[in-house]
């Protein structure tokens, strides 16, 4: 489910991405075409208005109040002021032709301003005429007919030039109609198309987060109400989060936990190694079971309790940060039913079950490094006679007070356990023939000083100064029991140790 969803979510981001990036590819291009359309209508209209301009002044300079009206006044006249205006008139068309040839033209507009210009240096040539000494003497009817200029080529040219720049200014808008409508195109392409992209591209990011808002909530309530503490914090052991089980199960707030290391819910003998064994998970990805590694972990409680806790540690490295997250389980109910499953219910000693398999441990370990073992299998006599006379009650009592004698006089490294009715096993490790022997005749000898109802111990002994392979814990018991029925049948009271025959006697 959840690969799924993040399958999902890198589909989604790979969407939002190429649609961004769609976008901007759109916004680029309406934004270089509005920019190409407003640089091409200023580029024709500075073109065609400078264009204009230079020809307005033409049709001045060489109209009415310009160089062919001062030349055609002069030669009526004969009018110094006139001559000085047509030479400043021609100056000033010489110029404007000058101008209108740096512009951008067609061939057809280059021929028309050769036509005026060639008709324009006729009459200056002719203003150059008569002013010699020969056309002095002519009448004005004489040397107007002399000086006389045909400028039909001229307007013809002029006609054309405006033409030109009426066409011109026509195809102008031809071609900002054209981009104008591509312009257009293109945003109701991104209105149209692109737009619904990007709002469904956006309606699906919405639901990604709500999604993974959930996932969150939902992973809060779980991190919430596990019934395990679970712990957060950084290299330095600093808490960073916790959770409810773990405010229940060191006692202290919230609060007051993120104040603290992890180290102070750790009672103050074990806090060095526990540092140790910290900073050596940090940088490791894998799950630590300290339990199952063989580590005792005890917590502290705010009141000063210890707990035997079981710590699974996992360590994150994020960046530059290492945080390590544990979880914590408190292990006393757990202890106490492996107790309750391994002890007898009444006398608290191991069970028959449990003791068996120490017995096997302890045979097992004898063997591999060559050490004596001796088992005594104990019985306790009259113990029906005095259930039967003073009751179960009575009974149960001096089965007890023999199980406290057993453990106060046995050795903390010996197995005791009640094999069954009113019967005792003991293991004594590291125990040879007559060490054990002289241990059975004293546990004989007090506990008929100290009880009460007449009861005594018969137990059978059997001891292995060397366990080897042939030894096994079925093996053992049966010559304990063999000794244990010698025991009983010499009288009572009495412990006995196995010999061989002893098992030819019982079969």
């Amino acid at each position: 489910m959840e690969r799924r969803f993040y399958w999902q979510l890198g589909a989604l981001l790979l969407l939002t991405v190429l649609v961004n990036f769609a976008l901007f590819y759109w916004n680029t291009v309406a934004i270089q075409k509005s920019e190409q359309l407003n640089a091409n209508w200023q580029q024709i209209t500075s073109s065609n208005l400078e264009k204009a301009v230079l020809l307005a002044k033409l049709d001045q300079n060489m109209g009415y109040g310009g160089f062919i009206h001062h030349f055609k006044n002069y030669v009526l006249r004969r009018d110094s002021l006139y001559l000085l205006g047509a030479q400043t008139g021609l100056s000033q068309v010489y110029d404007s032709i000058k101008a209108l040839r740096k512009l951008k033209l067609t061939s057809e507009e280059v021929s028309a301003i050769d036509a005026i210009e060639s008709t324009v240096r006729t009459y200056a040539n002719k203003l150059s005429e008569i002013q010699s000494e020969s056309y002095r003497e002519l009448s004005v009817e004489q040397l107007d007919q002399l000086v006389r200029v045909d400028d039909d080529n001229a307007e013809r040219a002029q006609q054309s030039l405006r033409a030109s720049l009426r066409s011109s200014n026509h195809e102008a808008l031809l071609l900002q109609t054209k981009l104008r409508n591509e312009t257009l195109s293109t945003i109701k392409l991104g209105a149209f198309v692109v737009s619904p992209i990007v709002c469904l591209a956006a309606i699906l990011n919405m639901i990604a987060l709500w999604r993974i808002a959930v996932l969150f909530r939902e992973r809060d309530v779980l991190f919430e109400v596990t019934p395990d503490s679970i712990l957060y914090c950084d290299k330095q052991g600093k808490i960073i989060r916790v959770n409810k089980a773990t405010e229940e199960l060191f006692g202290y707030s919230k609060a007051q936990l993120l104040t603290m290391k992890v180290e102070d819910l750790i009672p103050q003998p074990y806090r060095s190694h526990h540092i140790h064994l910290r900073q050596g998970y940090l940088g490791k990805s894998k799950m630590r079971h300290s339990k199952k590694d063989g580590l005792e972990i005890v917590g502290l409680h705010k009141n000063g309790t210890q707990l035997p806790l079981d710590i699974a540690i996992a360590s994150i490295s994020h960046g530059a940060k290492d945080f390590s997250i544990a979880i914590v389980r408190d292990i006393r109910q757990e202890e106490e039913l492996a107790l309750k499953a391994e002890r007898d219910y009444l006398t608290g000693v191991y069970n028959r079950r449990h003791a068996y398999s120490l017995l096997e441990d302890e045979l097992t370990r004898a063997n591999r490094y060559r050490r004596p073992l001796s088992v005594l299998l104990i019985d306790l006599d009259n113990f029906k006679p005095l259930n039967d006379k003073e009751g179960h009650l009575v009974g149960d009592m001096a089965l007890k007070n023999l199980c406290q004698f057993l453990n106060e006089s046995a050795r903390p490294t010996d197995v005791i356990g009640r094999w069954g009715g009113d019967e005792f096993l003991i293991v004594c490790p590291e125990t040879a023939h007559h060490s054990v022997m002289s241990f059975a005749e004293r546990l004989v000898k007090e506990f008929a000083e100290q009880t009460e109802y007449e009861l005594t111990l018969s137990i059978g002994v059997v001891a292995y100064d060397f366990v080897s392979d042939k030894h096994c814990a079925n093996d053992c018991v049966d010559q304990a029991d063999a000794a244990l029925y010698r025991a009983k049948s010499r009288g009572r009271n009495q412990a006995v140790m196995f010999e061989p025959e002893l098992m030819m006697a019982s079969h």
